[in-house]
């Protein structure tokens, strides 16, 4: 498990913007500069899900970590909106910071917002870095496991009294323990960080259209590399579903991390940077790729 690290002495709030993408306002923390990196979250998550990792990736790159709608900072999507929301709400996002394409990093359900955004619009999308990601349908039994899973997570964090005591210090990792697997090492200046934030006004209309997403998304369709960091112990989504999912993409790589769940990005930080970084610069994803200067859309480095 990863110590607490320096980012508890970087001023975040000085990197925190909203923006209006479709009417709504929308949450990113922008770090870093160089070849730009979109971050997406998963269930009961937020931007602070990538703290441990922002500044190791934002020394190369440009770094934008997103709230999803209804997550966060960020206002839920519109009635009716359905899944295409979130790539909607994440192509805005790109749009309004002049960004043409982006390395696309996904966590659990921002997974399966990474690589549904990559079959959409590859042409945005110039790699994916995903952290046991949904992405290949479910038996009904298990997807009927998570989802009581995830209301009763619900349910635990919206009493009244319980929820002071479950979102901070040793019941904030304990809340986390059936995702992380030595969650007991988990900093607790990284549970204070996120698990406030861990319900939003979104979060069981994104169990929904997750669930429905993962009928409806074709792996096949996406086209461009993807490197798959998975826990040897993930519980949530256990490796025979990244065995399933590298199946069915066209230029995959999984990487297997020992003592390791649901959450490779903080479990194993340092690990999980350097795999990343590594793919990101064997692509060509770098610091000196033309498409850094994105942010402003006409090849101009300001």
């Amino acid at each position: 498990m990863a110590d607490v690290g320096s980012w508890v002495d970087v001023d975040w709030s000085a990197h925190v913007h909203d923006v209006i993408v479709g009417g709504r306002v929308v949450r990113y923390v922008d770090y870093g500069e160089g070849s730009p990196l979109l971050l997406v979250h998963g269930m009961a998550g937020s931007w602070q899900t990538w703290l441990l990792n922002l500044e190791a990736l934002g020394a190369e790159h440009r770094v934008i970590a997103v709230d999803l709608p209804g997550f966060g900072g960020s206002e839920p999507l519109p009635a009716g909106a359905g899944f295409s929301g979130y790539l909607t709400t994440l192509r805005g996002l790109l749009d309004e910071l002049g960004i043409d394409r982006a390395a696309v990093f996904g966590h659990s359900l921002g997974g399966l917002v990474a690589l549904s955004f990559a079959a959409a619009r590859p042409e945005r999308t110039a790699c994916l870095v995903l952290v046991s990601a949904g992405g290949v349908a479910l038996s009904a039994a298990r997807l009927r496991v998570i989802q009581a899973a995830f209301w009763l997570f619900r349910l635990v964090l919206l009493t009244p009294g319980v929820r002071r005591a479950l979102v901070r210090g040793n019941g904030g990792r304990f809340v986390l323990s059936p995702a992380v697997h030595h969650w007991r090492a988990l900093p607790v200046a990284l549970v204070d960080q996120m698990m406030p934030r861990a319900i939003g006004a979104g979060f069981m209309e994104a169990v929904r259209l997750g669930s429905e997403q993962l009928r409806e998304l074709a792996p096949e369709r996406v086209d461009v590399p993807v490197l798959l960091a998975w826990g040897r112990q993930d519980r949530i989504l256990p490796l025979a579903a990244a065995r399933d999912l590298v199946a069915r993409l066209h230029q995959a790589q999984l990487v297997v991390l020992d003592d390791v769940g649901h959450c490779a990005m903080f479990e194993a930080a340092d690990e999980f940077d350097a795999l990343a970084l590594d793919f990101l610069e064997n692509r060509g994803w770098t610091t000196h790729n033309g498409s850094t200067a994105g942010r402003y859309g006409d090849g101009t480095v300001g």
